[in-house]
């Protein structure tokens, strides 16, 4: 999913699970230069067991805009 901040859209991969606001959430940040991808495995697992993820890009990084 996309969000937008400050005019910078920012992809947020929330482990092949919409979003559900209702479940624990669990947040994943990459390190530095990194993106989502980092946390595919773990993102998914969350996801399909009952908890909603959120794993987002920095700006400038993989699927987000603007500057790094």
């Amino acid at each position: 999913m996309y969000l937008t901040l400050n005019d910078t859209k920012i992809y947020v991969a929330t482990g092949g699970k919409p979003f559900d606001n209702t479940l624990p959430t669990v947040v994943f940040l990459p390190g530095s230069g990194l993106d989502h991808r980092t946390w595919a495995l773990q993102t998914r697992w969350f996801a399909f067991h009952g908890f909603a993820v959120v794993a987002p890009d920095f700006p400038g990084h993989s699927l987000s805009t603007g500057e790094p």
